[in-house]
């Protein structure tokens, strides 16, 4: 049998912390509880540790994160456990209120202060898998009750609704990239403060957590537009718990689809199409008919990335039939974008994902002409489907003049998303690489995107 080698450089960094077995034990307990895990150990387990036992899951994560709280900043490789580096640092959330607000917290701390295995970690299938179990097995929020409850106003609740709408606005005209690190920092200073004296047994608190958790959305939808993609994902699971205790279905299955919508921009279609079904199944009888268009678009969505045309139509057709009883004056602020524009680009969106480029160029252009002018990034998606179609039915110089358009839009768009869109369009042209227009529009893109990129820069 093969002895274990201890683990010197734990020793050396706990004995440069100044720190015992006992002392690092109660810190590896105390951080997992703030990112709402219970993990149990004492000074035999680290004791264990240094003998050369590994510890398994996210363990090795909040040892690292405890010493850093200590002095240096420390990673797993720093403590000779760098084999954890293969699991994703994901926070999960709990089902007690004080675990979602520590996790809360925790989270905005690690995104304000840039912390990498915060802002740079990458997503895991689990986390979405566990979102899903969570959420239809689990349901209902946890019982709780708070002395301090009274912390919270109509005003509180009134302030993060119309916050959440003006941000929403500016990522809709400008990209994630604009105003993200602003809405982080008011999460930070207005929303984190009241977050762990909400009561759930009251509405003003259910109103409070449900107006917390849909802006926690869009921190998540704006972090996902600029390629964070596994802090997008940490800003969904939170924002999903604080929905699941605020008892909103109708917002949770609106995380859901979220969810699903980035899985599927990452070639995860088969996690997407289930994500969407979640949403879907969890919100039925507590959704707006637009709530439930969205979840069958979404679904249709994955179906169309996975070749289904079969599915992909049946799903489409579900979101047509919710959505002919839509009433948009019963739909919270958050869902008011999902409108005509918005499924007719669901539809281009899957018959150009199946290969039917005129009917997506249809649908394309009724999107056009019912979309609102705020939506900019979402007409640069359309427009750029629009012009991939007028290629692949053979108007060259047509789709290049409407691609033209979409560049000289998206370089003024913080967003990665619209980006990789304008990437995709070029790769598409790859057959007609003898063409002068096609070298020209080329030059032209990628002229106009560094520039762009090196202004962005700069203003930072």
């Amino acid at each position: 049998m093969k002895l274990r080698e201890p683990n010197h450089q734990l020793a050396a960094v706990m004995a440069r912390a100044g720190t015992s077995n006992k002392g690092l034990a109660r810190r590896v307990q105390d951080m997992a509880a703030r990112h709402g895990v219970d993990i149990r150990c004492d000074h035999v387990s680290v004791k264990r540790w240094l003998d050369g036992m590994h510890p398994r899951g996210m363990t090795p994560h909040f040892i690292a994160e405890a010493l850093s709280r200590l002095g240096e900043r420390v990673s797993v490789r720093d403590i000779g456990m760098m084999y954890a580096e293969a699991t994703p640092f994901v926070a999960r959330s709990s089902q007690r209120a004080e675990s979602c607000a520590a996790g809360v917290s925790v989270l905005i701390s690690g995104d304000l202060s840039a912390n990498p295995r915060v802002v740079d970690s990458e997503v895991s299938s689990n986390a979405w898998n566990d979102s899903m179990v969570t959420w239809l097995v689990a349901p209902g929020a946890s019982a709780r009750s708070r002395s301090a409850g009274q912390l919270i106003t109509a005003g509180s609740v009134e302030a993060v609704r119309e916050t959440t709408a003006l941000f929403a606005k500016l990522d809709y005209r400008f990209g994630g990239g604009h105003a993200r690190s602003t809405v982080v920092q008011y999460i930070a200073m207005e929303i984190e403060p009241l977050l762990k004296h909400v009561r759930a047994d009251t509405a003003l608190g259910r109103q409070f957590l449900s107006e917390t958790a849909a802006m926690l959305r869009l921190a998540a939808w704006m972090a996902y537009d600029t390629g964070l993609h596994g802090l997008a994902q940490q800003y969904m699971t939170k924002a999903l718990a604080l929905a699941r205790e605020a008892g909103d279905r109708m917002l949770g299955g609106r995380i859901l689809a979220g969810m699903s919508h980035q899985a599927n921009y990452l070639g995860h279609y088969g996690m997407s199409a289930n994500l969407a079904r979640s949403a879907r199944m969890g919100a039925e009888g507590a959704a707006t008919p637009t709530a439930m268009a969205l979840f069958n678009a979404m679904e249709a969505r994955a179906l169309a990335s996975q070749g289904d045309e079969a599915g992909c139509s049946r799903a489409l057709g579900e979101a047509e039939r919710w959505f002919e009883r839509r009433r948009p004056e019963d739909d919270p602020v958050w869902l008011r974008y999902f409108d005509e524009a918005e499924l007719a680009a669901e539809f281009a969106h899957c018959f150009h994902d199946l290969g039917y480029h005129r009917r997506a160029r249809d649908c394309v252009m009724e999107s056009v002409q019912l979309a609102d002018s705020l939506y900019v990034r979402s007409l640069s998606f359309v427009r750029t489907i629009l012009a991939t179609s007028h290629v692949a039915s053979g108007e060259l110089e047509h789709g290049l003049a409407v691609a033209r358009e979409v560049v000289t839009t998206v370089a003024d768009l913080r967003s990665a998303r619209t980006r990789r869109y304008v990437r995709d369009f070029v790769k598409q042209l790859a057959r007609f690489r003898n063409d002068q227009r096609v070298h020209e529009f080329q030059t032209f893109a990628e002229t106009r995107l560094a520039r762009a990129r090196s202004e962005a820069e700069a203003a930072k």
